[in-house]
């Protein structure tokens, strides 16, 4: 994406306007918070990149710049806050990296790419049937949104281009990958098992050793270890009676009706209920056409913590669509006027004594609300009739209608049985007096806890699960939706204690550990097993063949081990697998070391073969996969070199 001082000259006097705004609301708020005890404003680091810190002030021009643009596309909060962080790691590091290998964007190219672009999305406009005179506003428009990131995206596909043409793949990895797919291997072996070998000792510094040599291969990223209790938010048995109770009225109050569908219509918005569309019959739940077709309505019954009752309203047999001619004019008389005018010439627009400006246009039961389809219901093809179209007076004459269909107007109650506000309000007294209780340490949060019979659970945020540029999700291990709780947590220090509302849970959590590891923790026990495990294999080797007389030594056979077996002769040995079916020679003895054991084995017969013809063949494939691998995998590794560190808070994702 272009930087901030381009976006700047490209849409200055509007983003000048935004970026008052913004700086006036953080003087006014919190997000430049003071300090000291001069008062001064201290702009808050939020992201660091490579080394260079993004500032709280510029982090929300760029994000209230994105926020504007992108008002009207349907981008969440969450997507446009990582499109902003996505800006910053191109501008301080992406860029500059993809320079220093001699890769930029030129306006040239940006040029020649907008052209492309105003084509292609013209093109689709008009397959859509996009009407002529608006294909140009939104393409327009479109090229708006492609500038947020285009430059970002050029230079995307130029640094793929790079890694992919790293993706060579040789005649022999072909033909590698046909003997995978195409032989099986039929032979014998013999597995010593490890304590054959006796026991061996391994020192604490050749775990040590071990580790180090290894660590590379297991980066952390850091955690936060939280221990939280959860205060669920229920509702109480006087909220259920109440919830009821107001469906009961509901029912009663259609029922006193008697059939007056805009009573009925009242009774049930009064209570959040719906009664707005028209739908298909064979869309409906079978509960409920059986009870329409019995009853007349459904309900009110309580299912899964829900309150539903259906009503019917309207029950007809229509055409599933309409096309139709309309024009637009000035008012209901001048409608009803042009009207009679042309249903006594044969409904020809054209013929009409002065020239009115038609359109075309359709429309569907389902898709229009209860008022509109009123105006169809019952029409046929050549029907002329005054209508509201786009909330203006309009005539409309009806040129072609779909299949008929049957549909139902009804109206809808779901209530779902929900904690009431004082139920909440007296939850939410609970967490303050626990939250109070808690003090600031491990011990007195498990002692309030205890006290107050609440259950503490134990939960992670690592840093994987906090920044989305590592490719997962935003939030504490075990707690869906709590993308802030795991931003605060990897910005809090151990003791730090706070709320958060997460559904139908209010969370009370405390920072109990932190790892700033930038390795994973020593596994001392899997290492020593490791190492055990080479030095008993080392023993062994030079005692292994087949039908070894070595105590608790097993032999057996093997039949049709394909590449992509799971096991050998029932046992799940990866790399017994891995040696069986690379062998290319028949009636050698190998030796493989195994996950419980030692293994000497010994192919008898490589079943299947491959076609020296297709190995040339099959390169073209590989070759292509491998690119697009290459280039994708390269491209996003490069993005962990810039070591980003990303200390937003709530609000700012």
């Amino acid at each position: 994406m272009a930087t901030l001082n381009t976006l700047r000259t490209k849409y200055g006097i509007v983003l000048s306007i935004v970026i008052a705004i913004v700086l006036l609301a953080f003087i006014l708020g919190d997000q430049l918070s003071y300090r000291g005890n001069r008062g001064e404003i201290v702009d808050e680091t939020v992201m660091t990149i490579a080394g260079k810190d993004v500032k709280a002030s510029e982090y929300a021009q760029l994000n209230s710049y994105l926020s504007e643009a992108l008002r009207n596309s349907g981008t969440s909060q969450d997507q446009i806050a990582n499109i902003a962080s996505g800006s910053f790691v191109y501008d301080n590091f992406t860029a500059p990296a993809a320079a220093e290998i001699g890769l930029s964007v030129s306006e040239a190219e940006i040029d020649a790419y907008a052209v492309e672009f105003g084509q292609r999305v013209a093109t689709q406009l008009q397959q859509f049937g996009w009407p002529a005179d608006q294909i140009e506003p939104m393409v327009r428009y479109q090229w708006e949104l492609e500038t947020i990131s285009v430059e970002q995206s050029l230079t995307q596909n130029k640094l793929e281009a790079v890694f992919a043409a790293a993706g060579y793949v040789n005649r022999l990895e072909a033909e590698q990958k046909l003997r995978q797919e195409n032989l099986t291997f039929d032979g014998r072996y013999t597995m010593v098992p490890y304590t054959a070998a006796g026991e061996v000792e391994v020192t604490e510094a050749e775990i040590d050793a071990y580790y180090e040599a290894h660590r590379e291969q297991n980066p952390s990223f850091g955690s936060r270890t939280l221990r939280y209790v959860a205060f669920n938010i229920e509702a109480t048995e006087e909220d259920k009676a109440a919830i009821e109770a107001s469906i009961m009225d509901v029912d009663k109050a259609v029922a006193a009706a008697n059939g007056d569908v805009e009573a009925i219509k009242r009774a049930v918005r009064a209570i959040g209920g719906k009664a707005d569309n028209y739908k298909l019959h064979s869309s409906l739940d079978a509960k409920v056409a059986d009870a329409l077709k019995a009853k007349k309505q459904y309900g009110p019954v309580l299912e899964q913590d829900k309150w539903t009752a259906t009503y019917l309203l309207s029950d007809v047999t229509a055409p599933a669509t309409f096309d139709f001619e309309v024009a637009i004019v000035n008012n209901v008389m001048e409608a009803n006027d042009l009207v009679a005018e042309l249903q006594a010439n044969g409904g020809d627009f054209a013929k009409l004594a002065t020239a009115v400006d038609t359109d075309t246009d359709s429309c569907a039961m389902t898709a229009m609300s209860n008022v509109e389809a009123k105006n169809f219901i019952g029409k046929k093809v050549g029907d002329i009739f005054t209508y509201t179209y786009n909330h203006k007076p309009a005539v409309v004459k009806i040129t072609a209608v779909g299949e008929k269909e049957r549909f139902v107007l009804t109206a809808d109650v779901e209530k779902s049985v929900v904690a009431s506000e004082d139920t909440r309000s007296r939850i939410a007294s609970e967490v303050d007096t626990f939250t109070k209780s808690a003090g600031e340490n491990v011990e007195s949060f498990n002692e309030a806890a205890n006290a107050a019979g609440y259950q503490v659970k134990a939960a992670t945020a690592n840093r994987n699960d906090y920044n989305p540029n590592y490719g997962m999700g935003r939030n504490v291990r075990g707690i869906a939706n709590s993308r802030n709780m795991a931003v605060w947590a990897y910005n809090a220090e151990v003791g730090a204690i706070r709320s958060f509302h997460i559904g139908d849970a209010i969370y009370v959590a405390i920072i109990s550990a932190v790892d700033n590891n930038e390795y994973k923790v020593k596994n001392a026990a899997l290492i020593e097993r490791t190492l055990k495990h080479d030095k008993q294999f080392a023993i062994l080797e030079s005692q292994l063949e087949l039908d070894a007389a070595i105590e608790g030594a097993e032999g057996g056979k093997f039949e049709g081990v394909a590449f992509a077996a799971g096991s050998v002769d029932g046992k799940f040995e990866q790399a017994l697998v891995g040696a069986i079916t690379s062998t290319r020679e028949l009636g050698v003895a190998k030796t493989v070391k195994g996950q419980n054991g030692a293994f000497v084995f010994i192919v008898d017969a490589i079943n299947g073969e491959v076609d020296a013809a297709a190995v040339e063949q099959e390169r073209t494939p590989l070759m292509t996969q491998r690119e697009g691998m290459m280039g994708q995998m390269g491209a996003s590794a490069l993005i962990y070199k810039a070591d980003i560190k990303d200390n937003r808070g709530e609000g700012q994702l």
